[in-house]
């Protein structure tokens, strides 16, 4: 086993909040140039460009499926998945749940669907920064079935952050949590004495190209993978999270 590097919250051109340069392309490219093992696409309820960063990246980095779930309760989470199959098709159910909002690219900005290539397959109509009609606990239900595992997402943060959100970290089952880029974690477990003991990840939500990076979590494992992450945040023979220190503006 050794040390990887990850960085599990990046997002594409299929979140209308991030870049226009944000194409799997230029994710994978980017995910390269800082070292990065292991890297996961977490658009805004939405998972479809994850397929063609993992074309464009057969063995380094590991890419994997994912996607960031808003809750009824204005709760953001991130929800990883193994294979593109289940992780698809929960996009699909959440589509299918969103508010017939339409979105306006002048206003929110684009939400496109890129190939390998960077060639636009499509345009995605109703705005994905919308929440799901779904509480917490029924999204991540929802995420377990399509056998993902879900991670609270900038847990400290206003808004989207569970814990800045509810104010506590509701019964359940947890693996980890993810605290946000800048977040100095000895003063996020002094407001949050509940997370000690838990495993904390910290990634980058990058939304353009020179942010992804600029925050990881280092990972103890055999290899980079979806089952080898799982294990680690079981705590499962001697696999290790160690979130990397705090990104500083400018550093």
């Amino acid at each position: 086993m050794r040390w990887y590097r990850a960085d599990l919250h990046i997002h594409s051109v299929l979140s209308p909040c991030a870049s226009l340069a944000m194409s799997p392309r230029r994710i994978v490219a980017e995910a390269r140039r800082a070292r990065l093992d292991l890297i996961a696409i977490c658009d805004h309820n939405a998972g479809a460009n994850g397929p063609y960063a993992r074309k464009l990246a057969p063995r380094a980095p590991h890419v994997l499926m994912g996607m960031e779930i808003q809750t009824a309760e204005e709760v953001e989470v991130l929800a990883l998945f193994p294979e593109a199959e289940p992780c698809l098709a929960l996009q699909e159910e959440l589509y299918a749940l969103l508010p017939p909002i339409p979105n306006d690219p002048e206003l929110f900005g684009d939400q496109l669907v890129v190939d390998e290539a960077d060639e636009i397959v499509r345009q995605v109509d109703k705005l994905l920064l919308s929440p799901v009609p779904l509480s917490l606990e029924e999204v991540a239900a929802r995420v377990r079935r399509h056998e993902g595992v879900v991670i609270p997402a900038h847990v400290e943060r206003v808004p989207g952050g569970l814990l800045g959100v509810l104010g506590l970290l509701p019964p359940g089952e947890w693996p980890a949590v993810e605290v946000s880029p800048w977040a100095r974690l000895e003063e996020v477990l002094a407001r949050w004495p509940e997370l000690r003991g838990r495993r904390i990840l910290r990634s980058s939500d990058a939304h353009y190209p020179e942010e992804i990076g600029r925050a990881w979590t280092e990972l103890r494992l055999r290899r980079p993978s979806f089952g080898e992450l799982e294990r680690a945040l079981a705590g499962w023979g001697g696999r290790e999270v160690r979130p990397g220190p705090p990104w500083k503006e400018g550093g």
